[in-house]
């Protein structure tokens, strides 16, 4: 019995589990209406793919209040994932966040999940002391921003000032012009190549490597249909899918290229809307197969200085 026991825990330490998940809590007790801080640890060794569940509003039966993006981390050959939550239940009583599954693809090739610990929460109700006056369970919680919201407001307030200096600009310029506006002052930036120039920026983000899938489908498919708005004069920001491809049919375009816009669109609608998880192979053609939509799209006559 003392040798199988030396045997097994041989083997444990020699064949250690590929992928670990650990997740905790801020707090197990909490009164009704309180956030919980919920963390979720990942750790495999760096040629095992992992795949993390895609989470939208819930988490089991609590409500998601935010998400943070996942950070990934690496060293020694071993790949770290984290990703926090903040979570509530409105409801009184003893529930438990149950545990949090990945899945990976084991030395054996074959797919397996690895889960997280369950965690046992206590929800408090208030208690009620008729003598005193009726007021608020709780105060006004503010959600704090996370780095995308606040990178957002940057941005809204940096355009909101380039948009002012631009009207400022032309303003004087029309002034110095006497009425006019050379029409040289702002050589505008083809729309297959401003396209193309925003694919490029995409894919230097590396959203697919820090898991934003449905976020790397969004971009790509927004870069896709402002060019058809650039290029063709559609709505295309404002069209479904079936609605940018009826516009289309208009322009009578090769059908391999046409079937390549379709594939692009119906995919990306899968991803966002059906939580549709696609292999690598499928994420990794998303922009090649964008830069190939827009090469057989752009107008045949068009020449671009060296300078843009």
């Amino acid at each position: 019995m003392r040798v199988l026991s030396a045997i097994l825990f041989f083997c444990g330490m020699v064949f250690p589990q590929e992928v670990t998940v650990t997740a905790s809590v801020d707090s197990q007790s909490v009164l009704l209406g309180d956030w919980i801080r919920y963390s979720v640890e990942v750790k495999h060794p760096a040629a095992v793919p992992v795949t993390m569940p895609a989470m939208k509003d819930t988490l089991g039966s609590f409500d998601i209040v935010q998400q943070d993006s996942l950070v990934r981390r690496e060293q020694d050959g071993t790949v770290e994932l984290k990703k926090n939550f903040i979570i509530a239940k409105y409801e009184p009583g003893r529930f438990t966040i149950q545990p949090f599954a990945v899945q990976y693809s084991g030395t054996d090739g074959k797919m397996s999940t690895a889960e997280s610990n369950p965690i046992p929460v206590e929800i408090r109700s208030v208690e009620i002391d008729t003598t005193q006056s009726i007021r608020d369970v709780k105060p006004p919680m503010t959600v704090p921003m996370s780095a995308e919201e606040i990178a957002m407001y940057v941005g809204i307030v940096l355009a909101m000032a380039g948009a002012g200096y631009g009207i400022y600009y032309y303003v004087k310029k029309r002034k110095k012009t006497g009425g006019r506006v050379e029409e040289d002052l702002k050589p505008d930036i083809p729309p297959h190549i401003l396209a193309l120039m925003q694919l490029d920026s995409l894919e230097a983000k590396r959203l697919l490597q820090a898991g934003e899938i449905k976020a790397y489908y969004s971009e790509a498919t927004e870069i896709i249909r402002r060019y058809f708005e650039l290029r063709y004069g559609i709505m295309a920001l404002e069209m479904t899918s079936a609605e940018v491809m009826a516009q289309l049919e208009k322009f009578k375009m090769e059908k391999v290229t046409f079937s390549d816009i379709e594939s692009l669109l119906t995919g990306s609608d899968l991803v966002k809307f059906a939580k549709y998880q696609p292999v690598a192979s499928e994420n990794e053609q998303v922009i090649p197969q964008a830069r190939t939509i827009i090469e057989r799209t752009k107008p045949v006559n068009e020449t671009v200085s060296e300078s843009v």
